[in-house]
């Protein structure tokens, strides 16, 4: 490589890495990101549940979450529409590199607690390629949708600091606030 590109290559390194971070991963595996086992990682202490009977996973929290009563998406939207139920939708990838670094905000006991009021559905997209479809603006991962207890996809519940990849949350973005303002839009006093 001549010293002109090298140098070219070493200053657009930052701004690659801005653009990745911000995008999501839109990209297909590396071998090595498939060859990698990642443990749950999402012990946090936090407020106990609800009085009420306690709710139990279903579905693998890949990572989301151990304390969530994750649901598979088949599952999920049968369940929230018996139960009445706003549905949040994570779709991620286990390549992905952004996926992982959301997976410790699910830890966070705010999100845990509110997570007790929906039906959470947690959907690797490689393993459910029925979760495709739910992409409206693209098939970048991770996605975070909000859905009523119908099934019906809350086009105005996106994270509102993003101009493209609408459904995109970083660790940094506000997910407790839109899970807040899920519940105000679709929870059923």
């Amino acid at each position: 490589m001549t010293s002109t590109r090298l140098v070219l290559a070493l200053a657009l390194a930052p701004a690659v890495a801005t653009a990745l971070a911000l995008a999501g991963c839109t990209g297909k595996p590396s071998n090595a990101g498939q060859q990698q086992q990642e443990s749950s990682g999402a012990a946090a202490a936090g407020p106990s549940a609800p009085a009420g009977p306690q709710r139990t996973a279903t579905a693998p929290a890949n990572g989301f979450g151990d304390k969530i009563a994750w649901r598979g998406l088949t599952e999920g939207f049968s369940e929230a529409a018996t139960l009445g139920r706003p549905i949040m939708l994570v779709v991620h990838a286990s390549w992905c590199s952004q996926c992982k670094a959301l997976r410790p905000a699910f830890a966070d006991p705010a999100l845990v607690d509110l997570s007790d009021r929906f039906v959470m559905i947690n959907v690797d997209q490689d393993e459910e390629p029925s979760s495709q479809q739910y992409g409206p603006d693209g098939r970048y991962v991770p996605r975070v949708l909000f859905f009523d207890s119908a099934g019906e996809l809350d086009r105005e519940l996106l994270n509102a600091s993003r101009r493209r990849y609408k459904y995109y949350y970083s660790p940094h973005d506000d997910l407790v606030g839109a899970m807040r303002q899920a519940l105000e839009r679709h929870a059923k006093s």
